[in-house]
């Protein structure tokens, strides 16, 4: 709506050329996008595959000295108890791993032999107590995590083995080494200035570091590369490291050692590269965009100035005026637009005589159709009037019917009234009135009386007409209409039997729909007694649902309804008793309720030894 009536031709263009130029900044966007994905794997991929090599690095390192141990704790002097050799002995290994120490300790972690001091020399316990208990319990090498030496209190790591005496483990042989002997390992990588190499042991504790490590070894790598590690053996995240940069980090876990080799890549190094082919592709794309909305807005600027020039001959149309030829234009559809304004000009002029001859002809169609409006009127509202009068002898007939079925209903009451009042002087002259019979008098008396003031209002509320659709149940307003007539059923000895499936309930008036009941009820009692006949008389009712219709059926066993007029009790004035008995238009507003105004059915059909009614709503 706001391009129909505001904008122009020219921001119309430009809006086009934007349109056509998005999908060149969505390609562009995929392609930073693309680029971005294809560099990081790139580097991963490279950076995973120096960290595997480098932990099989490692592995051979610690898998050599695992292999020296082993065969120094074959060495015969173990068996002997001759520690003053085994110190020997370990001296002349350490000459293949130098900066290297070698202990010998027993099970409580006692040191009997340490090759960084003389042999003879009181020797501390050692601190890493764990690895000591670890081989006598395994009996299998370990390779320990990064530990503090008892005597040289430099950060150390240990690979211990166990020395075997009658195929028991007798003594913990372990080589401890200063952590920074493998930094050699790690600067072999040949990393990239602003890469960096990082080993941890099992409990992701740095061992070695290649940039800053005499400020990071002995310190636990961050949560989320430690969390990352446990998870998986190797793959790549993105964190934080411990100089607080955002970097993207390799890392391969050891399955001979458990230790992982970390190498980290700061983020900014991978998106340098990208951030300037980003600028290249934005720049370029702009560039292109704004050449296609200048050139769109001078494209735009010259059709402008043709359709300008149809303005004063559209004008001319709307005056009724004769349009010439239009001429010194541009563009080819405003040359065909000012064709058709000319032949348009002529179209209109012989149009306009033709609409003064319709208007004549359209004039006086009105006036025939003027006077056949005022006859319908007058018919519609002699049929009004008909169908008020319908309505008002169905409810005169009704109410006549009402004040019988009142007799009937008080003329019960009112007979133990009598009884109650003759009975109390009675009671007085045998000197058997007592207060309590008294009161019980006076309530019953008052009982029946309540009751006969309810069947006054249950009358009156019969009468009250609905202004509106409601939900009701069909159900209750049965059992209120059977109320109504059910004094004059039992004086012609008439038994109604109702037969209820469930509760049904439906939209409509339930007013009109229980006349329409008491209607058909008061038919049936008028055939009862026209046929004065001796066998049992029954009105069935039944209710029940069927498909998606509340279907309610009045059946009787009064002789049902001649086959002749059975098409015409629904007709207005259609009666087969005396005038002074009906009107006739009781079912016929019965048919109207139920059909027009409640959007039923109402039929009628003979079935059995009687007449079936039935209404669907």
């Amino acid at each position: 709506m706001f391009f129909r009536s505001r904008s122009t031709i020219r921001s119309q263009l430009t809006c086009l050329v934007v349109t056509c130029v998005l999908p060149v900044w969505l390609v562009a966007g995929f392609l930073v996008f693309h680029a971005y994905t294809a560099k990081r794997n790139e580097i991963t991929g490279n950076v995973l595959e120096t960290a595997r090599a480098m932990t099989m690095v490692v592995d051979r390192e610690l898998s050599s000295v695992q292999a020296a141990l082993r065969a120094l704790a074959t060495s015969p002097d173990f068996a002997n108890g001759d520690f003053a050799a085994v110190h020997r002995q370990t001296l002349e290994l350490l000459k293949s791993y130098p900066g290297a120490d070698i202990i010998v300790a027993d099970a409580t972690g006692q040191q009997l032999v340490n090759s960084y001091r003389p042999y003879g020399d009181s020797l501390p316990k050692r601190k890493n107590l764990e690895a000591v208990r670890s081989i006598f319990e395994s009996g299998k090498p370990l390779v320990g995590d990064l530990f503090y030496g008892a005597v040289t209190r430099r950060p150390m790591i240990g690979i211990d083995v166990p020395v075997f005496r009658d195929g028991k483990v007798a003594y913990d042989l372990a080589m401890t080494f200063p952590s920074d002997r493998l930094a050699s390992i790690l600067g072999s990588l040949n990393l990239p200035k602003e890469w960096y190499g990082t080993l941890l042991d099992s409990k992701q504790v740095v061992v070695t570091r290649t940039r800053s490590p005499e400020q990071f070894v002995g310190v636990q790598a961050t949560p989320v590369l430690r969390q990352a590690i446990k998870v998986t053996t190797e793959g790549t995240t993105e964190n934080t490291n411990l100089e607080g940069t955002s970097v993207l980090t390799t890392f391969s876990r050891s399955a001979l050692s458990n230790w992982t080799v970390l190498i980290g890549v700061p983020k900014a190094t991978v998106m340098a590269e990208l951030y300037q082919w980003m600028a290249w592709a934005i720049g370029g794309s702009t560039i292109i965009s704004l050449i296609g909305i200048f050139l769109a807005m001078g494209i735009a600027r010259r059709i402008a100035q043709d359709i300008q020039a149809l303005v004063n001959p559209s004008l001319s149309i709307g005056r009724g005026e004769h349009v010439a030829a239009i001429d010194n234009l541009s563009v080819k559809e405003t040359e065909d637009v000012a064709a058709a304004l000319v032949k348009a000009s002529e179209l209109l002029q012989r149009r306009a005589r033709e609409r003064d001859d319709a208007e004549r002809q359209l004039s006086e169609t009105i006036d025939l159709l003027r006077i056949e409006t005022a006859e319908r009127l007058r018919a519609t509202e002699a049929l009004l009037e008909r169908e008020r009068m319908f309505t008002q002898q169905s409810r005169q007939a009704a109410m006549g019917e009402m004040i019988g079925n009142i007799a009937h209903q008080w003329r019960q009451p009112l007979n133990t009234l009598g009884l109650m009042i003759q009975e109390l002087p009675m009671i007085q002259e045998v000197g058997a009135l007592t207060r309590e019979n008294l009161d019980a008098s006076v309530a019953k008396a008052k009982k029946i009386i309540s009751h006969m003031s309810q069947t006054i209002d249950d009358f009156r509320n019969f009468f009250r007409p609905d202004k509106e659709k409601v939900s009701f149940k069909i159900n209750d307003i049965v059992a209120k209409t059977i109320s109504l007539v059910d004094g004059s059923f039992s004086e012609q000895k008439i038994k109604i039997e109702l037969s209820a499936e469930e509760d049904i309930s439906i939209h409509g008036y339930p007013t009109e729909y229980s006349q329409v009941i008491l209607n058909i009820l008061i038919n049936a009692r008028d055939a009862f007694v026209e046929l004065k006949a001796d066998e049992p008389r029954v009105v069935i009712i039944r209710l029940f649902r069927e498909y998606d219709k509340a279907v309610l059926t009045i059946t009787d066993n009064a002789g049902g309804i001649a086959e002749d007029i059975l098409a015409k009790i629904f007709d207005p004035y259609f009666t087969t008793k005396g005038p002074d008995k009906g009107t006739g238009v009781g079912l016929f507003m019965s048919k109207t309720i139920i059909e027009k105004n409640m959007g039923g059915s109402l039929s009628v059909c003979n079935s059995g030894n009687g007449a079936e009614f039935r209404i669907e709503v």
